[in-house]
């Protein structure tokens, strides 16, 4: 009898070490998977990727005087070092989405990004293309951008036939 309590009671006890060891890797397991997310989550701060609100300012490039009212638009930063964006500068009919590249550079928190979009005119006849270079800087919290940039309108026959530079300021969208 005593015998038989013993092993009631040793066997109750592995079964309940057993039960609460995993439940401690288990839980140990989603706090890992937790702080690997918030570390993910903390990284694409530090990195361009996500959207951005956007605030753009035409710039005369020798002055730096603006030449034109600030507009604003919508910039994303993709995995794998795409772009896509979108601006209110101007009818939208007369321009597509633009689409380009982006990539880090020496130092901290620095891009460069080029971007092209297509120009048509008011019947909706393709008349050529712009094409935006930036450089960007974020902010050390990875919420701020500031960018300098050129920009080059482009003829049907690839001929740049006007330029221009901006500034930006863009946040990130939460």
């Amino acid at each position: 009898m005593k015998n038989k309590l013993m092993t009631t009671i040793a066997g109750t006890f592995l079964a309940l070490c057993m039960i609460f060891g995993t439940a401690q890797v288990y839980v140990s397991a989603q706090e890992e998977e937790n702080d690997s997310d918030q570390k993910t989550s903390e990284n694409s701060r530090k990195s361009i990727e996500g959207v951005w609100e956007t605030v753009v300012t035409p710039r005369n490039c020798q002055t730096g005087a603006p030449v034109a009212p600030d507009f604003q638009g919508l910039i994303t930063f993709n995995e794998g070092g795409t772009v896509a964006e979108i601006a209110s500068g101007g009818n939208p009919a007369l321009r597509s989405p633009g689409h380009g590249i982006w990539q880090r550079e020496n130092g901290r928190r620095k891009y460069s990004m080029k971007v092209i979009f297509l120009r048509f005119n008011p019947s909706g006849v393709f008349i050529g293309k712009q094409k935006i270079t930036q450089t960007v800087k974020l902010s050390p919290d990875g919420n701020q951008s500031t960018s300098t940039g050129t920009v080059e309108v482009i003829d049907l026959n690839g001929n740049v036939i006007g330029s221009g530079c901006s500034t930006s300021t863009a946040t990130r969208f939460d």
